[in-house]
This record gives structure tokens, C-alpha cells and sequence, in this order.
């Protein structure tokens, strides 16, 4: 076993660690991070496949963070790109565009189902004799009326948390027994429809790097190395030990030999649950043990890829599928990003699927998902079946399909952000939503060139951030109280 004295250890080569590496690189520092995949940036590598370069899922990168927007621009040039945000609904068979700049107000939807989702929409309010709601289900349709519920929202928001809205309750809190009132609820809806801040939210500058999200995370890669920084790939870690608030060792695998580093700093991108587990449930723990914090539910995601000989039938850069006639939950367009990621002609969707605990799904081989992924796109107009040429499926376990900033900030945990804040060399820059993250990293960097560990702590408190993680039009909030 081999020893090492080193200034700085990151765990982990996402955009969070990557960035916090390339800064104190770039400082002149030595950092060394370790990574136990092949390659850099976690889910925000790109996946190639012949002459395409794609992400791994749909990736947005928000301009919210000037800090954040301008280092990307810098890293990139011109390969940072800006394109149409434009989002769409599929539902039985129509695609429906989530904002009025491209549509107007009916966005797509045949005149038929406009008119009933009107008319419901009214009629829900106004009916007598309505009970108070017990379930999330019967509060929409009290609340926006059953077809726009089942329309924009319900099955997406079912498939994605593995939830059934006329299974969840809600406690009397968390209404007091009634829903908005018809006036409040009209309001907010001629605001989606007509509103500038709605309509500028959709129309204002969004970026993405010309050949994938990963580009950024590899260009930050290149550039840590060059400036003297180390990385070593396929590592495992296999330990830590703390002691009077401080990490003290780290253990990896790195190949054939076995390394202890001895860290002043530690930047650590790695599940706040596992670094939990290290420092402050297990053997090696300073000070008395504590349970391990509760495990989340299991989750999978299976991200089926189509390559087609045809350009692209829909202009929308994603579909969120709220059609119960499949389990496809969202389905991304890469070519509507403006980029490099798709050859001229051709098209590739990627197409998501969320899986919790035992699931058929997750017995299926790779050739049966890809199939039926294909019969549900042609079956829908997306795609002409006849023109894939080639199929890919990949399997996450354990991946979030859509963390934001409001589900990571569950009660569980922001209470293991601050128990691991005890340790005062340790900086957790594993924060969700790719620029919070990057921002993460940086700030960590800076606090430790700077020596100010309270600055960090400050900057990317997530209560402090300010900030959403979209504009999500017809996207229903769940009511108070009940985590999505």
C-alpha cells in the first residue's frame, strides 16, 4: 500500500469536481481526482455512435448563473450555442407545445380537445356540491379540470416519480379541504397563456455546447491536465477516516496498487449518502456512530436510442409524454439543438424510461426494448421505422431522470449537507442541475485558494441560490407538502 501527501483530492469527475480541479490547476496547485469511470463527466459525458455525438438523456444548461454561463462560454467559443427552446406534449398521438410562442394559446391541441379541455376547466369550478379532495388526482381535476390535467401533466409526472396521483393522499393541512377558487385559478391561467414572462421565459438565449454536453466536461479535463493537475480513472474507493472534524485519509484501488492519500483539502462530488457512510456510520467514524441515513427509493432509468436515415418530424428539442398508451416517459430531439450531435439528414431520439424497484421493463433484453421503443414512435408519426438503422438502450441504475433544484432540496438531504458540515476541510460540491453543480466546484476552489471555507458554505447554500430550475408551463405543482 502506498501513501501520499497531497494538497487537494477530488472525488469524482462531473462537472462539480472538474471544475474545482481545473481552478486550482489553473492556480498552479497540484490537485488529483479520482474517478471510477473510464472517462470524464458522469451522466454528462456524450454517448458516440458512429458519426454521432449525443448526451446521455435530455441535458439543459441554464443561463442563470452569469458566473457559471460566462466560464462555459469562455471554455467553448463558438461551439456554445444557442438554439429554440422549444418543448412539446405528446398525447395520443398530438404533440402540443408547452409555451404559446409558437402555437398561440391553443399550442397545437386539435380544436376538439381544446374546447373540452375548456369547458371542463369551467365547469369543474363552478359545478355544486363538490367534495373536498382526498387524493393529488382530485385536486386537479377539482382544480384545472380532468383534460387539461390528463393532457399536460398526469401521466408524465406518474411515470417520472412512480406515483400514482389517485393513490396519494392528502391530510387535511394541506388544503384545509378546498382548492383555489375559480377567479385565482382563472387568472393563472390567461397568465400561461398570454403572458410576456411566460412567453419570454421560452424565448430567452439558451446555449448547448455544438457536439454534447460532454464536450464541456472533456475541454475542462484537457485543460486541468495541462495545467499539471492528475487524474486517474477507474478508481475505487474503498475508504475514509476522520478525526477532530477533519478527513484525514482517503483510500482508493487504483489499478494493481492500493493508494492512502493524506489530503489537506477534500472536494468530493460523490453521493452525500456514501460520504455519509464513510465518515460518520462506519468503522473508521470520528467520534460516536450514527445511523446510516434512510435509503431512497430504487430507481432506474433505460434511455432507448433511435438513429434514423430521415430528418427530424417534430421541431421540438424534447416531448414530455403524458399519453398513458406508453411507457415512454420523454423523448429528446437532438437535432433541434442546433449543433453537431446529428449529421446533416438523419435523426436520433433518445427516448426514457423509469423504472422503480422489481420491473418487467428491467427484465428485457436490449434488443426487445429497442423494438418496442421503435413500434410506440412509429406507431405515434415520430419516426419511420423503416429508416433506423441502428439502435442503442442503456440501463442507469439509480439515476434521476429530472433532479431539480426543489426535489434536492429534500429534508433528508440538506439535514446530510449539514452533518457532514462538520468536517472543515471537506467541501460537498455534489449539488443537482449541471450549473449549480459547476457553480459548486468553483466556489470550493476559490474558498480553498482564498482560505475563507465560510465563503463556500454561503454561496451555495441551496436555500440561498434564489433561483429556479425552469419555467414549467402547465406543469402542475403538487400541493404543499407532498414531495414529487
Amino acid at each position: 500500500m502506498k501513501s501520499e501527501n497531497i494538497h487537494t483530492l477530488i472525488l469524482g469527475a462531473g462537472p462539480s469536481g472538474l471544475a474545482a480541479g481545473y481552478a486550482l490547476a489553473k492556480a498552479g496547485l497540484k490537485p488529483v481526482l479520482l474517478e471510477r469511470d473510464k472517462s470524464p463527466g458522469g451522466l454528462m459525458r456524450c454517448i458516440h455512435r458512429g458519426e454521432f455525438v449525443v448526451d446521455v438523456g435530455r441535458k439543459e444548461l441554464y443561463n442563470r448563473l452569469a458566473k457559471v454561463d460566462e466560464f462555459w462560454s469562455k471554455l467553448l467559443g463558438p461551439d456554445y450555442r444557442s438554439y429554440p427552446h422549444r418543448g412539446g406534449i405528446l398525447y395520443d398521438g398530438h404533440i402540443i407545445d408547452m409555451s404559446p410562442t409558437f402555437q398561440g394559446i391553443r399550442r397545437g391541441m386539435p380544436l376538439g380537445m381544446f374546447l373540452a379541455c375548456a369547458f371542463e376547466f369551467v365547469w369543474c369550478r363552478v359545478k355544486p356540491g363538490r367534495s373536498a379532495p382526498r387524493t393529488v388526482q382530485e385536486y386537479f381535476y377539482q382544480t384545472r379540470g380532468r383534460g387539461l390535467t390528463r393532457v399536460f401533466s398526469q401521466g408524465f409526472q406518474e411515470k417520472l416519480t412512480g406515483k400514482k396521483w389517485a393513490e396519494v393522499r392528502l391530510s387535511q393541512n394541506q388544503n384545509n379541504g378546498n382548492a383555489p377558487g375559480f377567479a385565482a385559478t382563472f387568472k393563472e391561467a390567461l397568465v400561461r397563456a398570454f403572458s410576456n414572462k411566460e412567453v419570454n421565459t421560452f424565448k430567452g438565449i439558451w446555449r448547448h455546447p455544438a457536439k454534447g454536453c460532454g464536450q464541456i466536461c472533456d475541454t475542462i479535463a484537457q485543460g486541468m491536465l495541462e495545467a499539471g493537475g492528475t487524474i486517474h480513472y477507474q478508481a475505487k474507493l474503498t475508504g475514509m477516516t476522520a478525526t477532530d472534524g477533519k478527513v484525514d485519509t482517503v483510500t482508493a484501488d487504483l489499478g494493481t496498487d492500493t493508494v492512502t492519500f493524506k489530503p489537506q483539502h477534500v472536494v468530493s462530488s460523490v453521493p452525500l449518502e456514501v460520504l455519509h457512510s464513510y465518515l460518520l456510520s462506519g468503522s473508521s467514524a470520528a467520534g460516536p456512530k450514527k445511523p446510516q441515513a434512510p435509503a431512497l427509493p430504487q430507481r432506474t432509468v433505460i434511455l432507448a436510442y433511435l438513429f434514423l436515415d430521415e430528418e427530424p418530424r417534430f421541431p421540438q428539442a424534447w416531448l414530455q409524454v403524458t399519453c398513458p398508451k406508453t411507457r415512454i416517459g420523454r423523448i429528446t430531439n437532438y437535432t433541434a439543438f442546433n449543433g453537431d450531435m446529428v449529421p446533416q439528414g438523419k435523426t436520433c431520439l433518445c427516448c426514457e424510461y423509469y423504472c422503480f424497484g422489481p420491473d418487467p421493463l428491467l427484465d428485457m433484453d436490449a434488443a426487445a426494448i429497442a423494438k418496442m421503443t421503435l413500434d410506440y414512435c412509429g406507431r405515434f408519426g415520430l419516426v419511420d421505422p423503416s429508416k433506423c438503422f441502428d439502435q442503442f438502450v442503456l440501463k442507469l441504475p439509480g439515476a434521476d431522470a429530472s433532479q431539480n433544484r426543489d426535489n434536492w432540496m429534500m429534508r433528508s438531504r440538506l439535514k446530510l449537507i449539514e452533518e457532514l458540515g462538520q468536517f472543515r476541510n471537506l467541501y460537498c460540491v455534489n449539488r443537482t442541475e449541471t450549473d449549480i453543480a459547476t457553480l459548486a466546484g468553483m466556489e470550493a476552489a476559490e474558498a480553498i485558494l482564498s482560505g475563507q471555507r465560510a465563503d463556500f458554505d454561503r454561496r451555495i447554500d441551496p436555500a440561498e441560490l434564489g433561483i429556479r430550475s425552469e419555467s414549467k408551463a402547465f406543469e402542475f405543482a403538487l400541493p404543499a407538502g407532498i414531495e414529487g
